[in-house]
């Protein structure tokens, strides 16, 4: 069975998608609710929630960015409140990053409005294509999954 096709989309997908939702979904949702940030910094936020706190060499690694890219982004949400640095007790070199309570409190906000509009886009399919999305999605996640376990 020639796959070309498929492996077309599964290149292409993934990254058309996080682009829109990174570039036009985020990015409206936060000019909709009139917070000066941008999409990296709203996933800074997010992995923070994820996770408590992470170094700043890990938010490098998760994001694919840069250590000066990064060191700007967590600067600006310093400056809003956002985040706190700490210095690792075993090794001062290490920054942990953290959110501050504010930080916890814009995320949940922003999360409640991405909740809203994909409620909003849900309700304009059908129960057959809200099962193929789900089961499309899940069986993104298992392949997404199984490459990672490959590359370790």
């Amino acid at each position: 069975m020639d796959n070309t096709v498929l492996k077309k989309l599964l290149v292409e997908i993934p990254v058309k998608l996080c682009r829109s939702m990174n570039n036009e979904f985020i990015k409206s949702i936060l000019k909709d609710l009139k917070i000066d940030l941008s999409p990296q910094h709203y996933m800074i936020l997010k992995l923070l929630e994820e996770n408590k706190q992470l170094y700043v060499t890990e938010f490098v690694e998760k994001l694919s960015i840069t250590k000066p890219q990064m060191t700007s982004l967590i600067d600006k949400l310093s400056e809003m409140g956002y985040v706190n640095r700490t210095n690792d007790v075993h090794d001062r070199r290490k920054i942990y990053i953290s959110a501050t309570k504010d930080g916890e409190r814009i995320t949940s906000k922003i999360n409640f409005t991405i909740d809203n509009q994909i409620d909003d886009r849900l309700v304009k399919l059908t129960e057959k294509e809200i099962d193929t999305l789900k089961n499309g999605l899940l069986m993104l996640q298992k392949f997404c999954f199984n490459c990672n376990k490959e590359s370790e």
